[in-house]
């Protein structure tokens, strides 16, 4: 079998070898979502695939969304998944909506449903917020065309699962802003941030009133791409939002969907009001910086309302999609770290995932991350697509997209090697034989120790509507898998018996601040110190007895003589004879 392999190996890259070299570039084409296609004869979806996960609709569309994912997954307060996608009920292409489906507590699901009016599609969800799991509703975002060409719309579920489409649907009443994305703050408030027609300019929009009247917050130009994220803090009491997205650093739109930066703006008000618009990544020219952010974002809030962002980058090369990275930022380490590991396929200088100039089609070999937060652990977690494997792709040349993941446990300085979780390989597929993990979204927070993901199985790699491979009838897939999958351990939170951790909350704080520690089943004593920027100890706690295996601490920002600090970064260092672990800690006042 191995033998076997190695030949099928030789052989595909030896035909590929032959195909022509991607010499220049071509903008990436925008799609309104009512474009002519031109038919091709599909191939009927054969059954039988080894994609994982919960089959629970289908789609003729294989193109979910232009550039980032976005957020198409959302558990609520029962822990029932609600999930949306672009459903195109037959090849005829004479219906295109808002597919909906719900995964129950039990694992049962509602059943694929309707939600739009028909043309349309570019779909978004999020759920309401309420302390009352009957009050929680699935918010659907999405263009249509009325008559007067396309708008936003949001679309409210009647109640929990109520699946009552569709419901009152509203719209900011804006023709060609479109490519809707959605968020819910705690405070009822829903955000909408949509595209113009021609990809250059961002929308922000916030109602009150569940759509009834909108308020135009903010309009970003030069973005080039629909590259864009919402997400709403879950944190009880908080009304944090943010958004983000990517703006060109370059001359022309059309690079300008390679060559972007990392921009986000914070509100603490449920969208009303927003704080300063920083750039995360401010790429300097070449050969300063050697990389630049790719066409999409993500982002997700951890239990003490930290922002984290994730996004692709891409090598600055003469071959626009050769190399990429998945690179991650949180406001508190405010550093860059790479998430991707080097391929066991290659081995290339500073760990670029690299596509040969064969590959045809827009996407990076690594691209389209999404950030899953443990609340109970800090941990974090990231997933991304993409191809490790020069042979992986369909017969027409076009990337069999894999799921991947790797996670932190230090606010992302470092990351753990890499796992391919769906693991799908299949070279040289033909139409219907494919088995492509495409468009994937997740949850952004671990539930029951488990992971919430959507994806299209692509049957037929590339995306037709980009004239990449032919039509086919896909699946949809609700995929709910362990973190263990990721980690490699059963239970994460039970860490070997000599481990230690830190976790502090709230971080940053004012007034007082606990400090949890957890030392495993370890025999030996902890030293808990406490550093200034410069590295001088401030404060420490010595000599703290294994009495039990977990003790909370409480610093109320003074220093070893009861005397207040000043405002700033300090750490926090716990060790032990040979186990230490640090946390950053801001103290605001």
């Amino acid at each position: 079998m191995i033998k076997l392999n190695v030949c099928i190996a030789i052989l595909m890259v030896s035909l590929f070898a032959l195909d022509q070299v991607i010499a220049n570039y071509e903008p990436l084409p925008v799609h309104r979502g009512d474009e002519p296609i031109e038919f091709t004869n599909p191939i009927p979806y054969l059954g039988g695939r080894q994609c994982p996960g919960d089959s629970i609709g289908t789609t003729w569309y294989d193109k979910q969304e232009n550039c980032g994912h976005g957020q198409r997954i959302k558990v609520d307060i029962l822990n029932q998944a609600h999930i949306n996608w672009i459903r195109m009920p037959d090849s005829l292409q004479n219906e295109r909506f808002c597919g909906w489906n719900a995964r129950y507590t039990d694992g049962s699901y509602y059943g694929q449903t309707q939600v739009s009016p028909s043309w349309s599609g570019y779909v978004q969800l999020d759920i309401t917020r309420d302390t009352l799991p009957v009050n929680q509703r699935t918010v659907n975002a999405y263009h249509y065309d009325p008559g007067s060409g396309y708008y936003s719309y949001i679309d409210i579920d009647a109640g929990n699962l109520y699946g009552a489409w569709p419901h009152t649907p509203r719209t900011p009443q804006v023709p060609d802003h479109i490519w809707p994305y959605v968020c819910c703050a705690n405070n009822g408030n829903i955000i909408l941030a949509t595209g113009d027609y021609n990809a250059n300019s961002h929308h922000v929009y916030c109602t009150t009133d569940e759509g009834i009247t909108w308020t135009l917050i903010a309009t970003f130009d030069s973005c080039a791409v629909l590259s864009q994220f919402l997400q709403a803090s879950i944190l009880s009491g908080s009304n944090d939002v943010v958004f983000v997205h990517t703006q060109y650093i370059t001359d022309t739109v059309a690079s300008g969907q390679l060559d972007n930066d990392i921009w986000y703006m914070r509100s603490s008000d449920g969208g009303v009001t927003w704080g300063p618009y920083t750039n995360v990544t401010n790429y300097q020219p070449y050969p300063i910086d050697s990389v630049r952010a790719y066409c999409d974002v993500c982002a997700a809030y951890d239990d003490n309302d930290n922002l984290h962002i994730a996004w692709s980058g891409r090598q600055v090369t003469d071959n626009y999609y050769e190399a990429s990275k998945i690179y991650y930022w949180n406001e508190i380490i405010d550093t860059i770290t790479v998430v991707s590991s080097p391929s066991i396929y290659y081995n290339e200088p500073g760990g670029w995932w690299i596509s040969q100039s064969y590959v045809s089609g827009w996407r990076m070999p690594a691209d389209r991350p999404q950030l899953v937060v443990d609340r109970a652990s800090d941990w974090i977690y990231c997933l991304w697509q993409g191809n490790d494997d020069y042979t992986d792709c369909s017969d027409d040349g076009f990337f069999n997209q894999e799921i991947f993941g790797s996670y932190s446990t230090d606010n992302g300085l470092t990351w753990s090697n890499y796992r391919n979780l769906t693991n799908t390989r299949s070279p040289g597929g033909v139409a219907g034989e494919c088995l492509s993990e495409d468009y994937m979204t997740a949850h952004p927070y671990v539930v029951n120790d488990s992971i919430y993901i959507t994806y299209e199985e692509d049957i037929d790699a590339g995306t037709w509507t980009d004239s990449e491979g032919i039509m086919t009838h896909n699946p949809v897939r609700c995929w709910v898998f362990p973190t263990s999958l990721i980690t490699g351990i059963d239970e994460h939170h039970n860490m070997e018996p000599s481990a230690i951790s830190l976790r502090v909350a709230p971080n940053p704080f004012v007034k007082q601040t606990s400090i949890s520690l957890s030392r495993g089943q370890s025999a030996e004593s902890m030293e808990l110190k406490i550093y200034d920027a410069s590295g001088r100890v401030v404060k420490s706690f010595p000599h703290l007895t294994p009495d039990a295996l977990r003790a909370t601490l409480q610093w109320n920002g003074t220093d070893q003589h009861g005397e207040s600090l000043p405002a700033g970064v300090y750490f926090i260092t716990l060790t032990s004879k040979d186990k230490s672990a640090t946390k950053k800690i801001v103290k605001l006042k």
